[in-house]
């Protein structure tokens, strides 16, 4: 006997499981054989009797439903209820059909067939009837849909006569059906009880010698992550369980071993994190500093304090020409400083452009002609608009229009208006610009381009180019022909149409 236990502790919980469910299964399958064969007379016929039943049923309450359909259309040309009278006349021929197909030739069987045989007249006339409405053909539907109204009522009438036949018929035979039932469940009740009790009782012995070691080294467990490592657990068992001890033993004994190994590189990597904070502290305070010397080399007032004493030296010195340029970029720094979230009036605009346009004559000579006509309105010049639009303009004319050409160059800067815009015309006579770049520039773009927009362009002083200062007046006026570019007979045009009268407000230059 204590050699069976010994011999039985060692064999593997697989092992167990696999017989014990191998054993469940035989059982489970040798109820279900017989449940099968017992039931399916049963299904069988309680089947034949509650399909035909069912069957008939369902024909009768569709041809209702179809009928209804029928007189909705009929009255109301409804698309709707046309649908829904193909959707019926489908299903309802399907169940004729199969009332036709498998009849028996018993008295029942015969009337199922005629049933079948009416119904499939029924939905001639009734689709007849659809048709003669959808034709306009006034007495044609009228007399297909009293036809239909009095088959209807026939076919309704001799299935209502087939299931009071049918209905006795399920009568006689529940009698027997139900003892059979009865026999059965008892049956299936004591298969049912059976196998719950030999399922309870091994669960109960596979649950019993699993659980209870497991609770033992959970146990053991529980001391070990309370910091206790000094545990040993002993298991007399071959099987899972008893390799679970061992490795449990070898795991307390590890953990203990590198929890030591731990707490020593702890140690260490806080000596170097405390060394490696020392150090980043100093590169951030050197880096502040080199950032704070470029700033101050690059800061545009900086720059702008610098030219405008250049120009009082040169104004001292008694050299007014230099003084005059050195002013003129002073104005221009001064300007730009301001920002391009603000607006000016576009008289000093024009100022801004006669400065820019002097520093250009100035570099270059003769080279740059530049010509300016206002208008008689002097109120033109006193509209509010956008900072930086007409420079970076005339800025693109002399580069990419007239800075190639030896001599004739010339910019025109014109103003005019009417009752409601004022009109400002930035012209030249250089190569001019093609109509699909004048599409690009007018066509506007999103917004991640409005951002590149205002990046540098090459060559450009400021930095703004023509698609920049259209996104911008767009936006300002809270319209889209603000600003129209034309190319003809060896001029190119760049026209600004500004409302006199704006509404927006002056968040959205």
């Amino acid at each position: 006997m204590v050699k069976k236990m010994n011999r039985f502790k060692s064999v593997k919980f697989r092992t167990k499981l696999i017989i014990f469910f191998l054993l469940a299964i035989l059982v489970v399958l040798l109820a279900s054989v017989y449940n099968y064969f017992s039931l399916q007379m049963l299904i069988k016929d309680t089947t034949e009797m509650y399909e035909k039943t069912m069957e008939l049923i369902s024909i009768y309450r569709l041809l209702g439903y179809f009928q209804n359909e029928i007189e909705t259309y009929l009255s109301t040309n409804s698309s709707d209820s046309l649908i829904a009278f193909y959707d019926y006349m489908n299903e309802i021929r399907g169940l004729a059909d199969s009332l036709i197909s498998n009849v028996v030739y018993t008295s029942e069987g015969i009337k199922s067939k005629n049933v079948g045989n009416m119904i499939i007249n029924y939905l001639r006339h009734g689709e007849e009837a659809i048709i003669a409405k959808r034709g306009r053909d006034i007495e044609g539907y009228t007399s297909y849909y009293e036809r239909t109204v009095k088959e209807n009522n026939e076919i309704m009438r001799y299935i209502e006569e087939i299931m009071s036949y049918e209905l006795i018929d399920t009568s006689d035979n529940y009698a027997v059906i139900s003892r059979r039932i009865q026999f059965a469940t008892k049956f299936n009740n004591f298969l049912i009880a059976g196998v719950i009790v030999f399922v309870t009782v091994m669960i109960l012995s596979f649950s019993f010698q699993i659980t209870k070691p497991i609770t033992k080294l959970a146990s053991y467990a529980k001391k070990v992550s309370a910091g206790d490592f000094d545990v040993e657990v002993h298991s007399d068992s071959h099987d899972e369980i008893g390799i679970l001890y061992k490795a449990f033993n070898r795991m307390v004994i590890s953990i203990k071993k590198y929890i030591g190994e731990i707490e020593e590189k702890a140690r260490l990597e806080k000596i170097l994190n405390e060394q490696q904070l020392n150090n980043l502290k100093m590169k951030n305070a050197l880096r502040e500093a080199e950032l704070l010397a470029l700033q101050s080399q690059i800061n545009p007032h900086f720059i702008f304090n610098t030219i405008n004493i250049g120009a009082k030296i040169a104004m001292l010195e008694g050299d007014m020409k230099t003084c005059t340029y050195l002013e003129n970029a002073a104005d221009i720094f001064r300007y730009n400083l301001k920002g391009l979230d603000s607006a000016v009036e576009l008289r000093e605009e024009i100022e801004n452009v006669k400065s820019y346009i002097y520093l250009l004559q100035t570099r270059f000579g003769d080279t740059v002609n530049f010509n300016m006509e206002i208008g008689e309105d002097e109120g033109a010049l006193n509209i509010i608009v956008p900072r930086m639009i007409l420079q970076p303009i005339v800025e693109n004319a002399y580069i990419h229009g007239i800075s190639e050409m030896e001599e004739g160059g010339v910019i025109t800067l014109k103003v005019c208006s009417d009752a409601e815009n004022v009109y400002v015309y930035v012209i030249d006579n250089g190569k001019g610009m093609s109509q699909d770049k004048i599409d690009e520039l007018l066509g506007g773009k999103n917004d991640q381009e409005i951002n590149l927009s205002l990046s540098s362009k090459t060559g450009h002083t400021t930095g703004i180019g023509i698609d920049n200062v259209i996104r911008r007046l767009r936006l300002y006026f809270n319209r889209h022909d603000v600003l129209d570019i034309k190319c003809e007979s060896g001029l190119t045009k760049v026209i600004f149409k500004l409302p006199k009268n704006r509404q927006q407000e002056e968040q959205n230059v």
